[in-house]
């Protein structure tokens, strides 16, 4: 059986891999280091990091400085990195594989992330059925009146939880505490929804590389002869929760919350 570390060697690129190692060795090296540093670092040859060193520095991702021969990063990752809002990265990641949910389902969708002390739906997608429930992108709702607030909020760290809890009236902690223990444990929520009569509220939390950053949620409405059981709606929104995820650089091996979306 191959080894995690041989997979791992065999699909590198070896220049990209140089590229990437010298790119995080030097962030945390804010005076820089020379040439001769960084091999040693890294325990290459200098015949192994000069050419990539240079190129970088030609690139523009590093510089160095002509009095101390030092390399250092420079703010080109960080420009790079703002060029793209992560709003709009997340609805355009989100919104075809939303339309899928809405195609197979025959339910409308919606995706909902924390805004203070409210949800905020970025962004939806209506039922292709003539008829049937749907929530408006851009609506604001109060967290305390929606799963997909408890939802991230179940999969945020803990001070963001405890600051939230502390925030509710005392002789409703402890059912909130609950909530968000089962929602954890279940990796997702199926429930009546409080503000709409007759509508099962089934959602699922969305995550990227740093944790939880959204919730997918169809308020689903039983129609006669047509698209899928709840059942199986919540079973294609968690397959789909795994696929934006993963999009979005979730990687469900290596994170506490990858049995969320994955059992």
């Amino acid at each position: 059986m191959t080894k995690p570390d041989e997979t791992r060697k065999k699909s590198t690129v070896p220049a990209v891999e140089k590229a990437l190692d010298i790119l995080e060795l030097l962030t945390d090296a804010p005076a820089g280091m020379t040439m001769n540093e960084i091999v040693d670092a890294l325990g290459r040859t200098m015949g192994e990091i000069y050419r990539v060193v240079i190129y970088l520095t030609e690139r523009g991702y590093l510089r160095q400085d002509p009095q101390t021969s030092r390399y250092a990063l420079t703010l080109k990752l960080f420009e790079l990195s703002h060029r793209h809002d992560p709003t709009e990265r997340l609805i355009h990641a989100a919104l075809p594989l939303m339309e899928r949910i809405a195609a197979r389902t025959k339910q409308s969708c919606h995706l909902g992330v924390l805004n203070r002390e409210n949800v905020l739906v970025l962004t939806s997608v209506q039922s292709p059925l003539p008829a049937g429930y749907a929530v408006r992108t851009g609506a604001l709702f109060p967290v305390a009146q929606t799963s997909s607030g408890h939802v991230i909020l179940a999969f945020s760290d803990a001070d963001t939880q405890a600051r939230h809890i502390a925030r509710q009236p005392e002789d409703a902690r402890e059912a909130l505490r609950d909530r968000l223990a089962r929602i954890r444990a279940d990796g997702f929520e199926d429930v009546p929804s409080t503000m709409i009569a007759g509508v099962r509220n089934l959602c699922v939390p969305v995550f990227d590389a740093r944790g939880v950053v959204a919730a997918i949620t169809s308020g689903f409405i039983r129609q006669l002869g047509e698209g899928a059981t709840a059942e199986d709606t919540l079973a294609t929104i968690r397959l789909t929760a795994l696929d934006l995820s993963r999009a979005l650089g979730f990687n469900p091996e290596s994170s506490p919350h990858g049995p969320a979306l994955t059992s």
